[in-house]
C-alpha cells in the first residue's frame, strides 16, 4: 500500500517493499531493529526506503533535504518517523504478533 504526501514542499509518494527494506539494510550495514531510538541516520534512511519504489530518482542526501525542510517548516522528526511506521504497516511489515 502506498500513501501520499506533501513533504519540504514535493508531492511524494512513499511505499515500502521487500526490496526497499533489503536496500535499507544494506546501506545501513545491517538489521533496523533500533529505527525508533532518535537517531537521524535510521529516519532518513526509512524515509529514503518509502521512496524509492516510486520515485526512484530520490538520493538518501535528497530524503535529508526534504526532511530539512520539513523541519525548518515547523515539522519534526518524529513526524517524519510517524510516516515511515505508518507507511510500513500499511505494506504489512510492521505488525504486532498479537493481530
Amino acid at each position: 500500500m502506498e500513501m501520499r504526501r506533501e513533504i519540504g514542499g514535493r508531492e511524494l509518494q512513499m511505499r515500502y517493499t521487500f526490496n526497499s527494506l533489503c536496500a535499507m539494510e544494506e546501506r545501513a550495514g545491517g538489521g533496523l531493529a533500533q529505527w525508533n531510538n532518535r537517531q537521524y541516520t535510521p529516519v532518513r534512511l526509512l524515509f529514503w526506503g518509502a521512496l524509492i519504489d516510486r520515485q526512484p530518482e530520490i538520493t538518501l542526501t535528497e530524503a535529508g533535504n526534504l526532511i530539512g525542510g520539513h523541519i525548518a517548516s515547523g515539522g519534526t522528526l518524529e513526524q517524519i518517523a510517524q510516516l515511515c511506521l505508518e507507511a510500513l504497516e500499511a505494506a504489512g511489515f510492521c505488525r504486532d504478533e498479537d493481530e
